[in-house]
């Protein structure tokens, strides 16, 4: 099971949560001195959906009328939002009260018109996330509104999208002096509207960070991206995962030039297993992204595959390691992380979405030991189609041990034998850091399971009594852990 925790300094219910945010609502009215019930109603929806939504740790501390007022709300709307709350939020963006970041997980095109077509600037406003847009085949306008002009994030989700939303996006960032992050998902008008994009940005000096996702390109895209990163000196990242398919044969010249392999530490994609060798070399250079995706088989060369991990034991700049699903796990696969794991100092987060098929547990186990070791993997997945003795074993035994990992993802069957969950709590108990478990879907109700939560809360306890006074010694933390 995987439980997401809250902050415990936050009100202990949601009846708490939302009473505190209606305090602060109205203390954001008496300070706008407004008289729209309307818009103070839909700003109240917006900040209780966000705290339910949300990061709880940052909003239930960060939740009162000052702040807000100072800063600007962060708000959510996770149904639909109608055609007349579209008028209701037009109204607010123009006289407040202050909203700086807005996320609407759905909206269709006449409400997003009426919402933001032809709206002027609305300085407060810093971040906005559309989670998802019906465009109707036409355009939305977002260069012509003044209203993400001053916006530093923009996440846009469009389904049937216009022709023209590449030419949108590309005017706006022309114009936009302040974004700072893109993401753009489900289209960008394919190739042509990518290169829109592309020529857009190699004029543009103050995007960090641009994202293209759920969509499918052509690896001439990828070069042109790589090849545009050669005078943007500006972006940080462009992330394109598995957009645009990485062939040796388009790529190869280009890892060649030395001009362009330095854009590798600027581009995230998913690294084919027919790229090993080169995405090595790059390894030993220092010259790839911090977070490596890559995509092998059983039908890798072992050589190669242990020139890579070698490479990738030695690097100290990646901080995450992720195999892409592209069969089940193999032997020569978990020996390689394994041996990761004991040499590396720097790495984060391994994540192997290779399933372990049954009677191959002992895949996963040579990960688990080898962790028993390592100081510096905060999160780990690898997940076994069922667990076994050998596996609660390792795992419980790590936990003892390991005051490094804060999240374990190991199992996905929905159920969990009740002698597995006490041999898994002998570890935790011992355990001071983990908070995030996955070790069944769907567990059963039991005072096991119940401990386990527990303990994960009594985890999240500790670390966030260490995050807010960093001052804590040994010895404040170790009364802490006697007094839980």
């Amino acid at each position: 099971f995987e439980r997401t925790l809250e902050n415990p300094n936050c009100k202990s219910t949601k009846q708490n949560l939302f009473i505190s945010v209606s305090n602060m609502a109205d203390g954001v009215t008496n300070e706008a001195d407004t008289q729209d019930t309307e818009v103070m109603d839909l700003f109240r929806k917006g900040l209780e959906q966000h705290v339910r939504h949300g990061d709880r740790d940052k909003d239930s501390t960060d939740v009162n009328a000052e702040s807000t007022q100072r800063k600007g709300a962060e708000l959510s709307y996770t149904e639909n939002l109608s055609e007349k709350d579209a008028a209701v939020l037009r109204r607010m963006l123009t006289t407040g009260p202050p909203v700086r970041q807005l996320t609407l997980w759905q909206i269709s095109l006449a409400a997003f018109k009426i919402a933001f077509q032809d709206l002027e600037e609305c300085p407060s406003l810093k971040e906005v996330y559309f989670l998802l847009i019906d465009c109707e085949g036409k355009e939305l306008g977002i260069s012509d509104s003044g209203v993400f002009g001053n916006l530093r994030t923009l996440d846009l989700r469009c389904d049937n999208a216009g022709s023209g939303i590449a030419k949108d996006i590309a005017n706006y960032i022309r114009q936009n002096k302040s974004l700072r992050e893109l993401s753009l998902w489900n289209s960008c008008g394919g190739d042509e509207g990518a290169a829109t994009l592309i020529e857009a940005l190699a004029a543009n000096d103050t995007l960090k960070k641009l994202t293209l996702a759920s969509m499918e390109l052509s690896p001439d895209t990828l070069i042109g991206f790589a090849r545009m990163l050669t005078s943007n000196t500006t972006l940080e990242l462009v992330d394109l995962f598995d957009v645009c398919p990485a062939q040796k044969g388009k790529l190869t010249p280009l890892l060649e030039q030395e001009l362009c392999t330095d854009v590798f530490k600027k581009l995230k994609i998913l690294w084919p297993q027919e790229l090993l060798p080169e995405l090595t070399t790059l390894l030993r250079k220092g010259l790839c992204y911090t977070d490596l995706s890559v995509s092998v088989t059983s039908t890798v060369e072992e050589e190669v595959l242990r020139e890579f991990f070698d490479a990738v034991a030695a690097d100290k700049t990646l901080r995450t390691l992720h195999f892409y699903p592209s069969e089940d796990s193999f032997d020569a696969l978990a020996e390689g992380i394994a041996s990761v794991v004991r040499s590396t100092t720097t790495l984060r987060e391994i994540c192997n979405l290779m399933r372990v098929k049954k009677g191959k547990e002992h895949q996963l186990v040579a990960v688990l030991e080898a962790l028993k070791e390592n100081s510096s993997v905060r999160a780990f997945t690898m997940y076994a189609e069922l667990l076994n003795a050998e596996i609660v074993k390792s795992l419980s035994e790590l936990l003892a041990v390991n005051g490094t990992l804060k999240e374990v993802s190991i199992c996905e069957y929905w159920g969990i034998l009740p002698d597995q969950v006490e041999t898994i709590l002998q570890g935790l108990r011992k355990n001071y850091t983990l908070t995030s478990l996955m070790v069944s879907w769907d567990p059963d109700d039991s005072d096991g399971i119940a401990e386990m939560e527990e303990l994960l809360k009594r985890n999240a306890r500790l670390r966030s009594k260490t995050a807010e006074c960093p001052s804590l010694d040994s010895r404040d933390v170790s009364e802490a852990k006697a007094a839980d």
